[in-house]
């Protein structure tokens, strides 16, 4: 190997720093084969292979590898020296600490050369990468900027910007809130420049952006225009408008070609005046999932109904009906009936969603307009209303075989009989958020459990995942959980596999409990214990709704 360095072996008489004082005894912190750190000459020549290898990322060559090492155990003796000297001769030690540091560095330089990152294949570090990228459910604290991902990735070395470059999907996600200012305290530091830079670099775009009348409208305007140059390539759209970019994403029509998923709020009821429909969407041909969260009003917004394959909207009931009767292949429904001031109408006609397979609809009674022949997964808000009838009457005139079934804050007589009607159920979830309920959820906890149940019967013995979920304050008996959970697990005609116990406030388990619920998973039930955002982030598909809004 032409290494364009010399390892230097002087005597300690010839030693130009340690001088003829030095006895060998005073350097018997060192091999025979090595020289102490003032005699190490560190000079590399440039344009040899070692002064490449030093300098760059550039992988070594088998051959290469022995010079490296020796290069490295010369060069840890040397430092074992320093540390004998710095020991001993404390009037030195500025000196010898400076030098020492400087051996510290040659040396981690020099190990680079030997580091496995500089064999990993660019395809690898393109999944690496993916990984690093910003969760977007916590949306208020996404920022833009040179040190947030993946612009910090572009600057650890020219390998990484150029595999971080090359790759689109690092640069498709776009998020912008106008919302936050407090978070943000001025949100015109969502510069035009690098968002220019990330559009350059991405292919498919993911665009989430949340305007704000709180503040100046006119940089969220331009920065909106700006985007919107560029839509014949977004593939999703979360956009919370105001009344003042509506003209703008009005002019989009026939320039949305690739859009798939689309969601749609508004932040206030001011935004909202003056619009009175939105119609740029219906040409959208690659559009199949759409989310509109209206809240203040009802705003119409036309849609390629017959391509769609999930929906989500707030609106009366009527509209509901409107849409659904043109939606042949939609496959998952969140029907959200607002907005109504009257009652049903009993002429209202049932509409048959032939291929709907999941469903959350609010509030329940609306359930008898809808026929849904391959329904598997039914999510319901429990509101006082008969629903145990209601949920029959649905499979029975459906004549379909619920898998799983989502109740929010149920009575234990509910869920029980609900259990009881539906044989076909493998997959309970319980959404708690009402503390009036609390003897409810813990009753239910019980009914479960063996062998409370009357008769001695295991109440759904085919249940394969029995999950609970508080959204706000936990109210459950976490010993009785435990319990239910361990008498499912020793019987022999229980099917139960998973479990999961999702807490977002309130008390938790005790220490001695979480022992014996982690036991239950090492035992092999897949069990899922969450607190906080991550649990509250875990429920939200229980609903059928989307983490991306």
């Amino acid at each position: 190997m032409d290494s364009g360095v010399e390892l230097k072996f002087r005597s300690t008489s010839q030693c130009c720093e340690c001088g003829p004082q030095k006895s060998p005894a005073l350097c018997s912190a060192i091999s025979a084969t090595s020289i102490c750190a003032n005699c190490f000459d560190m000079s590399v020549t440039p344009g040899t292979r070692y002064h490449t290898l030093l300098n760059s990322n550039e992988p070594p060559d088998e051959s290469e590898l022995t010079f490296v090492r020796s290069v490295a155990s010369t060069v840890d003796a040397s430092l074992e020296y320093l540390d004998h000297e710095i020991a001993n001769l404390p009037e030195n030690m500025k000196r010898l600490e400076e030098k020492r540091a400087s051996l510290l560095s040659y040396r981690v330089r020099n190990n680079a050369i030997l580091s496995l990152l500089r064999w990993i294949p660019p395809e690898l570090l393109r999944e690496i990468f993916s990984w690093t990228m910003p969760l977007l459910e916590g949306a208020a604290e996404v920022t833009l900027g040179i040190e947030q991902t993946p612009w910090m990735l572009t600057q650890i070395s020219s390998r990484w910007r150029a595999v971080t470059f090359s790759t689109p999907s690092l640069w498709s996600h776009i998020f912008i809130d106008y919302r936050h200012s407090h978070i943000n305290p001025d949100p015109s530091t969502y510069s035009p420049s690098l968002i220019k830079a990330q559009l350059d670099y991405a292919q498919k775009l993911k665009i989430h952006f949340y305007g704000s009348q709180g503040i100046d409208l006119r940089p969220q305007i331009d920065m909106f225009k700006l985007l919107s140059q560029h839509s014949s390539r977004w593939e999703e759209l979360s956009v919370g408008l105001t009344a003042e970019m509506v003209p703008i994403l009005m002019t989009l029509r026939d320039r949305i070609p690739s859009l798939r998923r689309l969601w749609i709020q508004w932040s206030t009821v001011e935004d909202q005046s003056g619009v009175h429909s939105i119609d740029c969407f219906q040409p959208a041909s690659s559009l199949v999932d759409i989310g509109i969260f209206n809240e203040y009003r009802f705003v119409p917004v036309l849609l390629p109904v017959h391509q769609l394959t999930r929906y989500d909207i707030d609106c009366q009931l009527e509209e509901h009906i409107r849409v659904l009767k043109q939606t042949p292949n939609v496959i998952e429904a969140r029907i959200d009936v607002t907005f109504d001031e009257e009652a049903w109408s009993d002429s209202l006609e049932t509409v048959d969603l032939l291929r709907l397979r999941r469903l959350y609809i609010s509030p329940a009674g609306a359930l008898k307009y809808f026929k849904v022949p391959s329904l598997e997964e039914l999510a319901l808000d429990f509101s006082g209303e008969d629903i145990l009838s209601l949920v029959r009457s649905l499979l029975d005139r459906s004549s379909c075989s619920l898998r799983r079934l989502c109740l929010q804050s149920p009575t234990a007589h509910t869920a029980i009989e609900s259990l009881q009607y539906c044989p076909s159920l493998t997959e309970l979830l319980i959404l708690h958020d009402d503390g009036s309920r609390r003897d409810e959820i813990n009753a239910l906890i019980s009914a479960l459990t063996l062998p409370n149940y009357p008769g001695g019967l295991a109440l759904a013995p085919q249940l394969r995942l029995i999950s609970f979920g508080c959204d706000y304050e936990s109210y459950l008996d976490y010993e009785a959980y435990l319990k239910m959970l361990q008498s499912r697990r020793g019987a022999e005609n229980c099917a139960l596999k998973s479990a999961a116990l999702l807490i977002v406030d309130g008390l938790k388990p005790e220490s001695e409990t979480v022992r014996s619920l982690h036991t239950l998973r090492q035992e092999g039930l897949d069990f899922l214990l969450l607190e906080g955002v991550r649990a509250r982030d875990e429920m939200l598909p229980w609903d059928y709704s989307t983490l991306w809004t």
